[in-house]
């Protein structure tokens, strides 16, 4: 393997899929235009798991253990560790971890960004040991789900603060993107590429244009659309829900591992050993029936405690796929509400409907379709591309490179393309994907920003043509709302927001407005769309008294 031939200006560039159940990091090598995903603890999937402990040289720190480690002590030290903290970084409160009895609390913003810095360090680590360099990182590609929200971005790029990145070297782009340039490069005609990409936490659909061209691909993303709250781990529940019942069985239901308030003989901290282990037999026994017809599942014991409960259970594909999930398992309310009396058919199931609202916003049918790409680790269990092929009539594209592994990969190149826009390669289209606009009165949309115009290097910017007047005489205040547009409308036709696609972004009142006759006083709209798909909106009163506010919209996409 040849030495990386960088520039002090070129730089070593990173791509990061920060996944909910794992995580994988890749570097672009600038002189021989490869990717190396980097090995972490023997393999290129490293557990997204973080566990703390004392740090016997500083009574007052913790040290961290990230990684496979973490993973596999949870079963042991379940208080002190923390996983899928990317559900949990859009939430305003802090994650707990109890060391030796003393409780920390940790923003979830600062887990994420303790994580992407021990993959960094790796990264530093195998290019100084494989290529005879420092691993100094001059930019860095991490990937969110495309219908991540705003607020998920930004709490991503604050992550990246924390381990040593600056704002200017942080990019945030969409794991299907991503993806589909990793895919680009393997192939050499034009096609419309759909993206399934079903992780451990998330499911994304996208489809994007490819044009392979003579000289550099091109990609541009014709529409996506997802769920945050659908992937693998859901499965992984569905798997725990079936084992759960069967304790619950044995135990006459006079244990209750997940209610910590119940005195039924079982310590709160023996309840947390126990439920970790169950979250990864559960996730074990997922992964063995993705390749055998069935498998055994022997717990002995379980417990020990008040009485040894030993739990011994054959299941096959069919009990896999069709248990119907009862109990709440540690999720919240809103989760558990959505996944009871699901299956892993029916889950599925919905990411296949997913798909379907995917091209319907693009105005796509599946005769568009030339290829299908399956990205995420949860794709590879096979009646998923039995069940594709049998909704689209195409069967998935057989990749070299692992759907785990794509966006990662993709993120990579993706960084070298920003940092080095003159340099030959795959080049992507940055373009709004749906269109963005206002409620106005008698609850008429107003489109402000066109699905599909290009996205500039400092971002779109787009003003009303006309500034807003006040509706009544007196006004002081006027309310902002802002929409997204998840289906292609002819911009001429009158539009209302409680149509179907319409999907409502977020709302603020512009206050301070001074006091005059009905359309006397006017208020500019200004929306700002940032390369990574923030969007921001100001409302300014135009007035020698005016005032402004500025609304940072969290469910953009």
């Amino acid at each position: 393997m040849g030495k990386l031939g960088l520039d002090i200006d070129k730089g070593l560039y990173l791509g990061i899929d920060f996944g909910t159940t794992n995580s994988v990091v890749s570097v672009y090598n600038y002189d021989d235009g490869q990717v190396h995903t980097i090995p972490i603890e023997g393999s290129f999937i490293c557990p997204t798991a973080i566990a703390f402990d004392e740090d016997f040289d500083e009574d007052e720190k913790l040290e961290k253990i990230v990684g496979l480690q973490a993973k596999e002590g949870a079963v042991i030290y379940p208080e002190s560790t923390i996983l899928g903290v990317k559900r949990l970084i859009i939430q305003d409160q802090s994650s707990p971890v109890i060391v030796e009895g003393k409780q920390f609390d940790f923003a979830p913003v600062h887990i994420a960004g303790e994580i992407i810095n021990y993959l960094k360090n790796q990264a530093d680590e195998y290019v100084r040991e494989q290529f005879g360099i420092n691993g100094i990182f001059s930019g860095c590609v991490i990937t969110v789900p495309a219908n991540s929200v705003d607020k998920q971005k930004k709490r991503m790029k604050e992550a990246a603060g924390f381990a040593g990145f600056t704002e200017e070297q942080v990019h945030i782009r969409l794991e299907p993107a991503a993806a589909a340039i990793a895919y680009a490069t393997t192939i050499s005609s034009n096609k419309n590429v759909l993206v399934y990409d079903f992780g451990g936490g998330t499911f994304d659909a996208c489809v994007l244009r490819i044009e392979a061209g003579s000289e550099e691909p091109s990609i541009s993303i014709l529409s996506t659309y997802g769920d945050n709250i659908l992937g693998g781990n859901d499965m992984d529940k569905i798997v725990m829900d079936m084992i759960y019942t069967e304790f619950c069985t044995l135990t006459n239901n006079e244990i209750d591992l997940y209610d910590f308030s119940k005195d039924d003989g079982l310590s709160k901290k023996h309840k947390m050993m126990a439920r970790a282990r169950l979250n990864q037999v559960a996730t074990a026994m997922k992964e063995r029936l993705s390749s055998s017809k069935a498998t055994k599942i022997v717990m002995a014991p379980f417990i020990q405690e008040p009485k040894i409960i030993n739990i011994n259970m054959d299941i096959t594909v069919d009990d896999f796929l069709n248990h119907k999930r009862q109990y709440a398992l540690g999720d919240s309310m809103d989760v558990y509400e959505k996944m009871k009396d699901k299956s892993v058919l029916d889950l599925i199931q919905e990411t296949i409907q997913c798909t379907d609202v995917c091209l319907q916003s693009g105005s796509l049918e599946k005769t568009d379709l030339d290829e299908i790409f399956l990205v995420g680790g949860s794709s590879s269990i096979p009646i998923i591309s039995k069940m594709i092929t049998e909704q689209y009539g195409l069967e998935p594209h057989q990749s070299k490179i692992s759907p785990a592994l794509s966006i990662s990969v993709g993120a990579a190149i993706y960084c070298h393309m920003i940092m080095q826009p003159t340099s030959e390669g795959v080049s992507i289209s940055e373009k709004t994907i749906h269109s963005v606009g206002l409620e106005m009165a008698g609850r008429r949309y107003l489109e402000i920003i066109p699905a599909g115009v290009d996205i500039m290097e400092e971002g779109l910017t787009v003003s009303l043509e006309e500034p807003l007047e006040t509706n009544f005489d007196g006004l002081t205040s006027m309310v902002i709302v802002v929409y997204e547009s998840m289906l292609k409308r002819d911009r001429h036709t009158i539009t209302f927001v409680y149509d179907e696609g319409m999907k409502r972004l977020a709302g603020t009142s512009l206050e301070g407005i001074p006091s005059a006759p009905k359309g006397h006083e006017k208020v500019q709209i200004t929306f700002h769309l940032s390369k990574d798909y923030i969007l921001g909106v100001t409302a300014k009163s135009l007035s020698n008294e005016g005032v402004q506010t500025t609304l940072s919209v969290e469910a953009l996409y």
